[in-house]
């Protein structure tokens, strides 16, 4: 008896991966199926199971998917965080929509729950670092004010209720970002060189 060649297995990144590919090139979430994801990643629908315990759970993973490639988009380390933010969400709208309008079903596996945070953190501690602490507002709702303004914005350019062409859109959320860091923290900050 010869010994038989076993197969790998596609990963749950790969999953992921296609899940993210397919939002990208247009597929709407409620298009979506794991029959349609395990095509694109090259195998039977089943091997999904692998990863996943429903549909569900495949569009959180693919959330914090999306959010992991958003924080090293925007890589705050070196970049401006807010331009690179809007970037990003103008480069993904429907990875923008998956993380923040779309709802999702069931609750999210414990390692995308554990992550949710992860963003809110980055963003905070880039406002701190880059902005300073708020004047005359308490820090931490200063933070969640800006992020407020920008997450509208955003919300409203992915879901085409604000018409414009990338410039003047880009140029609609820097000058009202502009003027609400001007007034929570009594600073001036230069899009793209913060």
């Amino acid at each position: 008896m010869g010994r038989e060649r076993k197969l790998a297995l596609p990963g749950r990144e790969a999953f992921v991966r296609a899940t993210l590919e397919m939002l990208d090139e247009g597929t709407g979430i409620r298009e979506l199926n794991l029959r349609a994801v395990a095509k694109r990643v090259g195998c039977a629908h089943t091997n999904a199971y692998n990863y996943f315990a429903s549909f569900e759970e495949l569009l959180w993973w693919s959330l914090r998917g999306a959010l992991e490639r958003m924080i090293a988009f925007a890589d705050p380390a070196q970049d401006d965080l807010i331009a690179r933010y809007v970037e990003f969400a103008l480069e993904h709208p429907a990875w923008y929509r998956l993380v923040w309008l779309d709802a999702l079903g069931g609750t999210p596996p414990g390692e995308v729950a554990g992550f949710l945070r992860v963003p809110a953190d980055v963003f905070a501690r880039w406002v701190n670092e880059r902005l300073g602490r708020g004047q005359g507002v308490d820090p931490d709702l200063a933070t969640r004010v800006l992020h407020g303004y920008l997450h509208g914005e955003l919300a409203a350019i992915v879901s085409g209720r604000v018409a414009g062409t990338g410039d003047e859109l880009r140029e609609r959320v820097r000058s009202g970002a502009s003027a609400l860091i001007r007034a929570l923290f009594a600073t001036e900050w230069n899009w793209g060189n913060a």
